[in-house]
């Protein structure tokens, strides 16, 4: 479908007013918020930190074409539990640099350089948690560098047979130059699309996505972020058996892309792990339900990966 064809974002309407949010999430908003950058293979990568220094690390690791601001309605409330929470911005993403290639490795290995220099690691291994695209980085993490994690969470990124997994690049996106705030918010759409009550929290990552460019605005992530992606089909069972660290799965009720045949199938190669659904929320359940979200993540660390 053309982009002309599509329905118009559910922020079109509001012609660029923002929208304050409830209560909680705007107290949620002032609690005290690092932000640096660490660097690896020559790029900067860009990360927001919440909780003491020294506190037990949990990493949050953002969707494809997403950013660290997604996780804002999330991690306030796990750092108030005792958590140094780290959520990096992937390279080519958010506000971190771009590579010429990316690779699931360099991801991987980029989110644990990002949360290092966040304080992730200070009191020993973190718990690493990502949502969608985050959570195939959680994935290849977990069998490559899983040997540095206490576990890994993944939430809402489907597993599939070798056969069945997708082959070659999703089409190329942003890159577009809109001539103020307003028109870029009326075009911002969640990928894959779905409804998302939470207008607020909409309005709160559509901004955070979005950068001044010659002639107005664009969006933050690289255009050609699939195109330069290198990406293999991975054997769901060869995975399973190459862990290094405990991980449990994570997905909304009612999201299109984790339905019965796919979560079956998942929880028949992953033997070992733990399978949570979170009622009333589709594949964006960060978006849909973030206190839900924000307590099934403390109820992992704390009952299926506790504290060492």
């Amino acid at each position: 479908m053309a982009d002309s064809e599509r329905p118009p974002s559910p922020l079109a309407a509001l012609k660029g007013e923002k929208l304050a949010g409830p209560k909680w999430f705007l107290r949620a908003q002032e609690t005290a918020c690092e932000t640096g950058q660490a660097e690896r293979l020559g790029i900067a990568l860009s990360w927001k930190a919440w909780g003491t220094r020294g506190a037990p690390g949990l990493i949050l690791v953002h969707g494809g074409t997403a950013h660290k601001g997604w996780w804002d309605a999330i991690g306030p409330f796990l750092a108030a539990e005792g958590y140094r929470v780290v959520a990096p911005d992937l390279a080519g993403m958010g506000s971190s640099g771009w590579r010429d290639v990316y690779s699931m490795n360099d991801h991987a290995a980029d989110v644990l350089a990002a949360a290092e220099a966040g304080g992730a690691f200070e009191a020993g291994k973190p718990v690493l948690a990502g949502h969608s695209f985050g959570g195939f980085v959680t994935l290849t993490a977990a069998i490559a560098l899983g040997d540095r994690l206490r576990a890994g969470i993944i939430l809402d990124s489907p597993i599939r047979p070798q056969t069945e997994q997708r082959e070659g690049s999703p089409p190329r996106r942003g890159g577009r130059v809109y001539k103020d705030t307003a028109t870029a918010l009326a075009r911002f759409r969640l990928l894959p699309d779905q409804p998302c009550e939470h207008l607020w929290l909409l309005d709160h990552i559509a901004r955070g996505s979005l950068k001044e460019a010659e002639g107005g605005v664009t969006w933050k992530f690289d255009p050609d972020l699939w195109a330069k992606l290198t990406w293999e089909r991975r054997d769901p069972e060869k995975a399973a058996a190459s862990l290094k660290c405990p991980l449990a799965f994570v997905r909304g009720a009612q999201s299109r892309l984790m339905q019965a045949e796919t979560w079956d199938y998942m929880r028949g190669v992953f033997t070992r792990s733990p399978f949570i659904s979170v009622p009333d929320a589709k594949h964006h359940l960060i978006l849909d339900q973030p206190l839900a979200v924000a307590s099934v993540l403390q109820a992992l660390c704390e009952g299926w990966a506790p504290r060492a």
